[in-house]
């Protein structure tokens, strides 16, 4: 994997504008790994997906990851800082899946991108994305289909879908100073990188506005000096 330079994240973002959450993960994925084909990375697990995504970020931005969260028992706004090592976790060995209970027996691989082009919107999404995930159903040795499942059955199919690839549905342990309670709160890899992304676009483009202002540089002049240079020259023209 290699780490973006300044002008290209520009561009990634400008062509993700507008776009679903899934197709800006490959944009910034086919940046970042050159040596691998589009279709390739459309088949990776959204779990393997994310897991590059935060070594992106990592290469990008640093290790060390910030947030704000309210506590959910006494409603403090909390600063977080923690590590991409809290959050890296080893994804599974295979790739076929099995999951068993009573009688039943399903076998099933783990959602990629192509899974989420033309889900359905609202509760029926989780459903519409098991189902295409499937690969083999019996019950007591004899053959059938998704819809023969129950409720019951299929929640149970799709907790273990999560615990099969947890890179897929990260956990962030959070604790409130306040009043001391703990909790995991869901860390999305993408939209934080992405409204990360968004924020550092805005700044940078602050600072070619200034720079080029100042200077008569060229856009991609100003893009191309490292981040330390750019502050430096701003800092003069402040002084």
């Amino acid at each position: 994997m290699q780490t973006p330079s300044a002008l290209q994240m520009l561009h990634l973002w400008e062509q993700g504008q507008d776009r679903p959450p899934w197709v800006r993960a490959l944009l910034l994925l086919e940046a970042a790994e050159t040596g691998m084909e589009h279709a390739a990375l459309t088949r990776l697990p959204l779990g393997e997906r994310d897991a590059r995504l935060l070594e992106l970020r990592a290469g990008f931005f640093g290790e060390t990851l910030s947030s704000l969260a309210d506590c959910p028992a006494c409603g403090e706004r909390l600063e977080l800082n923690f590590s991409i090592d809290e959050v890296r976790l080893p994804g599974p060995t295979a790739t076929l899946l099995l999951f068993e209970s009573n009688g039943l027996c399903v076998s099933y691989r783990l959602p990629d991108s192509t899974d989420l082009e033309g889900l359905p919107p609202g509760p029926d999404a989780t459903r519409a994305l098991l189902e295409a995930c499937l690969q083999d159903i019996t019950r007591e040795g004899v053959p059938a289909t998704f819809a023969d499942l129950n409720e019951a059955e299929v929640a149970a199919l799709i907790a273990h879908m999560g615990e099969a690839d947890p890179r897929a549905d990260l956990k962030a342990a959070m604790h409130c100073p306040t009043c001391s309670h703990r909790w995991s709160a869901r860390f999305d890899i993408l939209g934080f990188l992405w409204e990360e992304l968004s924020a550092w676009v805005r700044r940078l483009l602050v600072e070619v506005h200034v720079l080029a202002r100042a200077y008569g540089w060229r856009e991609d002049d100003v893009l191309a000096l490292p981040p330390w240079r750019r502050q430096y020259y701003i800092g003069l023209l402040r002084s």
